[in-house]
């Protein structure tokens, strides 16, 4: 039973030959339900089966379905009597452990993601304080406004939005959007150390900043929207 479920791109999937092999039927009859299955399924829902191509003794590409724990569910309602059903146990059961691993692992990546943030963080406000004098030595009345400005300009580029809660915003992150945002703080940082030390005037400066972050955050293949409540 080893292997029958692994992680493909952070998810717990298992296949069609698999299914086949361990319920002891024939890959083809197993494509066939498949098969009639996404024909009943509505098109959101299809996701659950995704077609592939498997090697087979000759090494020759053969049609086969890669499916998540939701699509072998569907799949094994068909699949009735005793035997069957201690098959689907230990399917179930091995999902479980990938699940839990998988789990495991974007704790561990947050969690590191959380710590490289807030190294970031402290050296972007370090940079922000001097910032805040240097400005104020250009004659900036309301100086101390750039900690709040710099940091929600950081936030509305990547579309990281809190709107009410207790909860740490950081805390509610996942683990790519605190990636992104700790590469925004760095930004930030060199832009505004760069800009001080070329002596330009502050409100140059923090132009330069949010264009940066702005640019930066249009690189990205998508933003994620964060709703807290």
């Amino acid at each position: 039973m080893n292997q029958i479920v692994t992680i493909q791109h952070r998810e717990a999937v298992t296949t069609s030959l698999k299914v086949a092999e361990i319920f002891s039927k024939r890959h083809k009859a197993v494509l066939k339900a498949i098969e009639n299955l996404i024909d009943d399924l509505p098109e959101k829902d299809r996701h659950n089966f995704r077609p592939i191509f498997v090697d087979d003794s000759y090494c020759r590409k053969q049609p086969a379905y890669k499916m998540n724990r939701t699509g072998f569910s569907l799949l094994a309602m068909g699949f009735t009597g005793k035997k069957p059903l201690e098959f689907k146990l230990k399917f179930l059961q091995a999902f479980n452990l990938m699940e839990t691993a998988l789990s495991q692992r974007r704790n561990l990546a947050w969690q590191e993601e959380r710590n490289n943030g807030k190294t970031v963080r402290r050296i972007e406000t370090d940079t922000i304080a001097n910032f805040v004098e240097y400005a104020t030595a250009q004659g900036s009345q309301n100086a101390t406004k750039y900690y709040m400005s710099i940091t929600s300009m950081t936030h509305k580029a990547l579309s990281l939005v809190k709107q009410s809660g207790t909860q740490s915003f950081r805390n509610l992150l996942d683990s790519m959007q605190l990636s992104c945002l700790t590469v925004a703080e760095y930004i930030v940082h060199d832009v505004l150390e760069d800009g001080m030390n070329a002596g330009l005037h502050y409100k140059d400066i923090y132009l330069l900043a949010r264009e940066s972050v702005e640019k930066y955050a249009n690189t990205l293949p998508r933003h994620r929207r964060l709703m807290a409540v």
